[in-house]
Protein backbone atom coordinates (compact mmCIF):
# COMPACT_ATOMS: atom_id res chain seq x y z
CA UNK A 1 0.00 0.00 0.00
CA UNK A 2 1.38 3.41 -0.90
CA UNK A 3 1.14 6.15 2.24
CA UNK A 4 -1.44 7.68 0.24
CA UNK A 5 -4.08 4.30 0.55
CA UNK A 6 -2.63 3.76 4.27
CA UNK A 7 -4.24 7.39 5.04
CA UNK A 8 -7.36 6.96 3.01
CA UNK A 9 -7.62 3.47 4.49
CA UNK A 10 -7.67 4.52 8.21
CA UNK A 11 -10.05 7.52 7.60
CA UNK A 12 -12.25 4.68 7.52
CA UNK A 13 -11.77 3.91 11.83
CA UNK A 14 -11.88 5.39 14.77
CA UNK A 15 -8.15 4.26 16.75
CA UNK A 16 -7.85 3.75 20.22
CA UNK A 17 -3.96 3.03 20.45
CA UNK A 18 -1.22 4.65 18.24
CA UNK A 19 0.33 1.67 16.34
CA UNK A 20 3.56 2.41 13.90
CA UNK A 21 2.51 1.12 10.41
CA UNK A 22 5.25 2.43 8.67
CA UNK A 23 8.68 4.76 9.36
CA UNK A 24 6.42 7.69 9.01
CA UNK A 25 2.50 6.81 9.52
CA UNK A 26 1.03 5.42 12.92
CA UNK A 27 -2.29 4.88 13.36
CA UNK A 28 -4.41 8.28 15.08
CA UNK A 29 -4.95 6.96 18.52
CA UNK A 30 -5.51 8.47 22.14
CA UNK A 31 -2.52 10.46 23.38
CA UNK A 32 -3.64 10.88 26.67
CA UNK A 33 -2.40 6.95 27.65
CA UNK A 34 0.59 7.09 25.69
CA UNK A 35 2.77 7.30 29.17
CA UNK A 36 1.41 4.37 30.64
CA UNK A 37 1.48 2.64 27.45
CA UNK A 38 4.99 3.33 26.75
CA UNK A 39 5.42 1.69 30.59
CA UNK A 40 3.90 -1.34 29.76
CA UNK A 41 6.05 -2.12 26.46
CA UNK A 42 8.89 -1.60 28.96
CA UNK A 43 8.45 -4.37 30.78
CA UNK A 44 6.86 -6.12 28.05
CA UNK A 45 9.88 -6.20 25.69
CA UNK A 46 11.81 -7.75 28.67
CA UNK A 47 9.97 -10.91 29.09
CA UNK A 48 11.25 -13.41 26.93
CA UNK A 49 8.12 -14.44 25.05
CA UNK A 50 9.99 -16.95 21.77
CA UNK A 51 7.62 -19.79 21.50
CA UNK A 52 5.04 -18.54 24.56
CA UNK A 53 1.08 -18.44 24.21
CA UNK A 54 0.14 -15.26 25.60
CA UNK A 55 -3.51 -13.93 25.83
CA UNK A 56 -4.33 -9.98 26.06
CA UNK A 57 -7.05 -9.56 27.86
CA UNK A 58 -8.71 -5.84 26.42
CA UNK A 59 -6.51 -6.16 23.71
CA UNK A 60 -8.24 -3.32 21.93
CA UNK A 61 -6.57 -2.26 18.80
CA UNK A 62 -3.80 -4.46 19.54
CA UNK A 63 -0.59 -2.70 20.55
CA UNK A 64 0.54 -5.02 22.66
CA UNK A 65 -0.99 -8.21 21.27
CA UNK A 66 1.33 -7.42 17.80
CA UNK A 67 4.20 -6.32 20.47
CA UNK A 68 3.93 -10.00 21.31
CA UNK A 69 3.92 -11.30 18.00
CA UNK A 70 7.09 -9.45 17.11
CA UNK A 71 8.76 -11.22 19.94
CA UNK A 72 8.27 -14.64 18.71
CA UNK A 73 5.28 -15.87 20.32
CA UNK A 74 3.92 -18.74 18.85
CA UNK A 75 0.56 -17.71 19.70
CA UNK A 76 -1.34 -14.15 20.53
CA UNK A 77 -5.33 -14.38 21.06
CA UNK A 78 -6.31 -10.99 21.79
CA UNK A 79 -10.08 -10.64 23.89
CA UNK A 80 -12.36 -7.10 24.23
CA UNK A 81 -15.85 -7.25 25.07
CA UNK A 82 -15.67 -4.27 22.47
CA UNK A 83 -13.76 -5.96 19.53
CA UNK A 84 -11.93 -3.30 17.48
CA UNK A 85 -12.73 -3.46 13.79
CA UNK A 86 -9.93 -1.60 13.11
CA UNK A 87 -7.44 -4.13 14.37
CA UNK A 88 -9.46 -7.09 12.55
CA UNK A 89 -10.47 -5.67 9.59
CA UNK A 90 -7.07 -3.14 8.62
CA UNK A 91 -4.18 -3.81 11.08
CA UNK A 92 -4.07 -7.77 11.16
CA UNK A 93 -4.50 -7.73 7.33
CA UNK A 94 -1.99 -5.04 7.05
CA UNK A 95 0.68 -6.75 9.76
CA UNK A 96 -0.25 -10.33 7.50
CA UNK A 97 -0.22 -10.94 11.64
CA UNK A 98 -1.38 -14.10 12.88
CA UNK A 99 -3.14 -12.37 16.38
CA UNK A 100 -6.49 -13.75 16.87
CA UNK A 101 -8.89 -11.49 18.59
CA UNK A 102 -12.44 -12.50 20.19
CA UNK A 103 -15.13 -10.60 21.52
CA UNK A 104 -15.42 -11.79 24.72
CA UNK A 105 -16.39 -10.19 28.64
CA UNK A 106 -13.35 -11.55 30.76
CA UNK A 107 -15.73 -13.25 33.05
CA UNK A 108 -16.98 -15.31 30.39
CA UNK A 109 -13.44 -16.92 29.84
CA UNK A 110 -12.77 -20.36 31.12
CA UNK A 111 -10.04 -22.90 30.46
CA UNK A 112 -11.75 -25.15 27.46
CA UNK A 113 -12.06 -21.89 25.58
CA UNK A 114 -8.67 -21.04 24.34
CA UNK A 115 -6.76 -23.33 26.91
CA UNK A 116 -3.77 -22.31 29.05
CA UNK A 117 -1.44 -19.67 28.31
CA UNK A 118 2.30 -19.02 29.23
CA UNK A 119 1.70 -15.47 29.72
CA UNK A 120 -1.19 -13.51 30.32
CA UNK A 121 -1.19 -9.59 29.60
CA UNK A 122 -4.02 -7.25 31.58
CA UNK A 123 -3.59 -3.63 30.87
CA UNK A 124 -5.83 -0.66 31.59
CA UNK A 125 -8.66 -3.26 32.52
CA UNK A 126 -8.69 -4.16 36.26
CA UNK A 127 -9.53 -0.04 37.20
CA UNK A 128 -12.96 -0.88 35.44
CA UNK A 129 -13.98 -3.77 36.89
CA UNK A 130 -16.74 -4.07 39.74
CA UNK A 131 -15.45 -7.72 40.61
CA UNK A 132 -11.81 -7.26 40.49
CA UNK A 133 -11.16 -10.16 43.19
CA UNK A 134 -13.60 -12.63 40.76
CA UNK A 135 -11.35 -11.27 37.68
CA UNK A 136 -8.15 -12.30 38.83
CA UNK A 137 -9.09 -15.62 39.92
CA UNK A 138 -10.50 -16.80 36.55
CA UNK A 139 -6.85 -14.71 35.01
CA UNK A 140 -5.25 -17.89 37.44
CA UNK A 141 -6.79 -20.42 36.34
CA UNK A 142 -5.53 -19.82 32.78
CA UNK A 143 -2.19 -19.37 33.36
CA UNK A 144 0.23 -22.16 33.14
CA UNK A 145 2.20 -22.84 36.48
CA UNK A 146 5.38 -20.43 36.13
CA UNK A 147 3.37 -18.23 34.07
CA UNK A 148 3.93 -14.73 33.85
CA UNK A 149 1.00 -12.21 34.64
CA UNK A 150 1.86 -7.97 33.56
CA UNK A 151 -0.68 -5.81 34.38
CA UNK A 152 -0.91 -2.12 33.85
CA UNK A 153 -3.69 -0.60 35.96
CA UNK A 154 -4.80 2.85 37.93
CA UNK A 155 -3.91 2.41 41.43
CA UNK A 156 -4.63 5.15 44.15
CA UNK A 157 -1.50 6.63 44.91
CA UNK A 158 -2.39 6.77 49.15
CA UNK A 159 -1.71 4.55 52.21
CA UNK A 160 1.31 3.05 51.38
CA UNK A 161 1.85 0.91 54.40
CA UNK A 162 -1.59 -0.41 54.33
CA UNK A 163 -3.68 -2.59 51.72
CA UNK A 164 -6.38 -0.79 50.77
CA UNK A 165 -9.34 -1.02 47.82
CA UNK A 166 -10.97 2.39 46.96
CA UNK A 167 -13.74 1.65 44.97
CA UNK A 168 -16.16 5.33 44.13
CA UNK A 169 -19.09 5.45 42.71
CA UNK A 170 -20.57 8.07 39.87
CA UNK A 171 -18.64 11.22 40.50
CA UNK A 172 -16.89 10.02 43.02
CA UNK A 173 -14.31 8.25 40.48
CA UNK A 174 -11.06 10.45 39.94
CA UNK A 175 -11.59 9.50 36.30
CA UNK A 176 -14.84 8.53 35.08
CA UNK A 177 -17.84 6.16 36.50
CA UNK A 178 -17.02 2.94 34.68
CA UNK A 179 -13.42 3.53 36.42
CA UNK A 180 -14.58 1.82 39.77
CA UNK A 181 -11.78 -0.12 41.51
CA UNK A 182 -8.48 1.42 42.39
CA UNK A 183 -6.41 -1.07 44.50
CA UNK A 184 -3.27 0.87 46.21
CA UNK A 185 0.00 -1.27 45.52
CA UNK A 186 0.07 -2.96 48.24
CA UNK A 187 -3.10 -4.02 48.21
CA UNK A 188 -2.90 -4.76 44.32
CA UNK A 189 0.32 -6.92 45.65
CA UNK A 190 -0.92 -9.11 48.58
CA UNK A 191 -4.24 -9.88 45.74
CA UNK A 192 -1.95 -11.52 44.05
CA UNK A 193 -0.05 -13.27 46.37
CA UNK A 194 -2.79 -14.15 48.31
CA UNK A 195 -3.93 -15.81 44.69
CA UNK A 196 -0.55 -17.60 44.18
CA UNK A 197 1.44 -15.51 42.26
CA UNK A 198 4.74 -14.29 43.27
CA UNK A 199 5.38 -10.51 42.51
CA UNK A 200 8.11 -10.04 40.93
CA UNK A 201 8.62 -6.39 40.68
CA UNK A 202 6.02 -3.04 39.80
CA UNK A 203 6.54 0.52 39.09
CA UNK A 204 4.39 3.80 38.71
CA UNK A 205 4.31 6.78 36.48
CA UNK A 206 5.27 9.33 39.04
CA UNK A 207 2.07 11.70 40.07
CA UNK A 208 1.94 14.57 37.92
CA UNK A 209 -0.37 17.60 39.17
CA UNK A 210 -0.91 20.71 37.45
CA UNK A 211 -1.52 24.30 38.63
CA UNK A 212 -5.17 23.85 37.77
CA UNK A 213 -5.09 20.56 39.53
CA UNK A 214 -3.74 21.56 42.62
CA UNK A 215 -5.91 24.66 43.23
CA UNK A 216 -8.95 22.38 42.43
CA UNK A 217 -7.24 20.42 45.60
CA UNK A 218 -6.89 23.78 47.85
CA UNK A 219 -10.38 24.62 47.00
CA UNK A 220 -11.91 20.93 47.83
CA UNK A 221 -9.79 21.46 51.16
CA UNK A 222 -11.41 24.69 52.13
CA UNK A 223 -15.33 22.99 50.78
CA UNK A 224 -14.31 20.10 52.97
CA UNK A 225 -13.30 23.08 56.12
CA UNK A 226 -16.67 24.80 55.80
CA UNK A 227 -19.45 22.11 54.68
CA UNK A 228 -17.73 19.02 56.85
CA UNK A 229 -17.87 17.02 53.74
CA UNK A 230 -15.60 14.64 52.27
CA UNK A 231 -13.83 16.15 49.36
CA UNK A 232 -13.29 13.57 46.43
CA UNK A 233 -10.55 11.67 46.18
CA UNK A 234 -8.62 12.01 42.77
CA UNK A 235 -4.61 11.37 43.77
CA UNK A 236 -4.28 8.03 41.72
CA UNK A 237 -1.33 6.91 39.11
CA UNK A 238 -0.83 4.28 36.77
CA UNK A 239 1.19 1.62 37.48
CA UNK A 240 2.67 -1.85 35.78
CA UNK A 241 3.15 -4.92 38.04
CA UNK A 242 4.82 -7.38 37.01
CA UNK A 243 4.05 -11.53 38.58
CA UNK A 244 4.62 -15.13 38.43
CA UNK A 245 1.96 -17.78 38.63
CA UNK A 246 3.93 -19.81 41.62
CA UNK A 247 0.95 -22.38 42.02
CA UNK A 248 -1.77 -22.97 44.65
CA UNK A 249 -1.82 -24.93 47.82
CA UNK A 250 -5.34 -26.70 47.30
CA UNK A 251 -4.78 -28.37 50.83
CA UNK A 252 -4.42 -24.59 52.43
CA UNK A 253 -7.22 -24.25 55.07
CA UNK A 254 -7.36 -20.01 53.82
CA UNK A 255 -7.66 -21.29 50.28
CA UNK A 256 -10.60 -23.95 51.30
CA UNK A 257 -12.49 -21.82 53.27
CA UNK A 258 -12.20 -18.73 50.75
CA UNK A 259 -12.33 -21.24 47.42
CA UNK A 260 -14.29 -24.43 48.53
CA UNK A 261 -16.42 -26.08 51.19
CA UNK A 262 -14.52 -27.14 54.16
CA UNK A 263 -14.90 -28.63 57.42
CA UNK A 264 -13.08 -25.97 59.61
CA UNK A 265 -16.10 -24.88 62.10
CA UNK A 266 -16.90 -28.39 62.52
CA UNK A 267 -13.77 -29.22 63.97
CA UNK A 268 -12.83 -26.56 66.17
CA UNK A 269 -16.00 -24.74 66.48
CA UNK A 270 -16.91 -21.22 67.10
Amino acid sequence: MTDQEIRERMAQFKFYHIIPLTETISTPGNTLYVPAQQLYLKYLRSLDLQGKRVLDIGCRDGLFSFEAEKQGAAEVIGIDNDLSKPAVEFLIPFFQSRVKMEQMNLYDLQPAAFGLFDVILFPGVLYHLRYPFWALRIIRELLNKDGILLIETAVWNREKNNSLLFCPTGKESPYEPSSCTFFNVKALADTLSVLGFEVLSHECLPAKKSWSAWRKESAGRLHYLFTGRQRPIRDVTRCVMTARFAGIDKESRYLQYWESTHAIHSKIGG
